[in-house]
């Protein structure tokens, strides 16, 4: 049985990280899910929320995340993140103003309100600002 696995984050534009861990919890599609060593083989679909890292250093590293999928083979596991962002990095002045207009568009509501989008926007901002007080903390 493994210690550990090889886990490697990316975006469109970018590797994040590459490090070997001994666990990753992340937002699925049907729920947080924890990933650690000899895991099953899959294939999930990303849901928007924290990514949590946990090294063979026993440093946590966070992130916040929206969309994308992981996936997981032997002992290499792949996130591919739509969007990501380390949560000491969370630009909490840009957070605020995504909730307060995303908060705006669902006070608002007309025919050509999409509110199915603008509650997603809402609740991405307010994580993004709960995590960057968190980290702050």
């Amino acid at each position: 049985m493994a210690a550990n696995f090889d886990l490697k984050v990316l975006s469109p534009s970018r590797s994040v990280t590459s490090v070997k861990a001994t666990a990753v919890t992340l937002p699925g599609s049907l729920g947080y899910m924890t990933i650690l060593p000899d895991h099953a083989g899959m294939v999930a679909e990303l849901d928007q929320g924290e990514v949590t890292i946990t090294t063979t250093e026993a440093a946590v590293e966070r992130f916040f995340v929206a969309g994308g999928y992981v996936e997981v083979e032997g002992n290499r596991v792949t996130l591919l993140a739509d969007v990501i962002e380390r949560a000491i990095e969370i630009d909490m002045t840009r957070a605020e103003t995504a909730r307060k207009r995303a908060a705006d568009r669902l006070s608002h509501i007309g025919p050509e309100t999409d509110i199915e989008r603008a509650n997603r926007a809402l609740r991405r901002a307010e994580q993004r600002l709960q995590m960057s007080q968190s980290t702050k903390h």
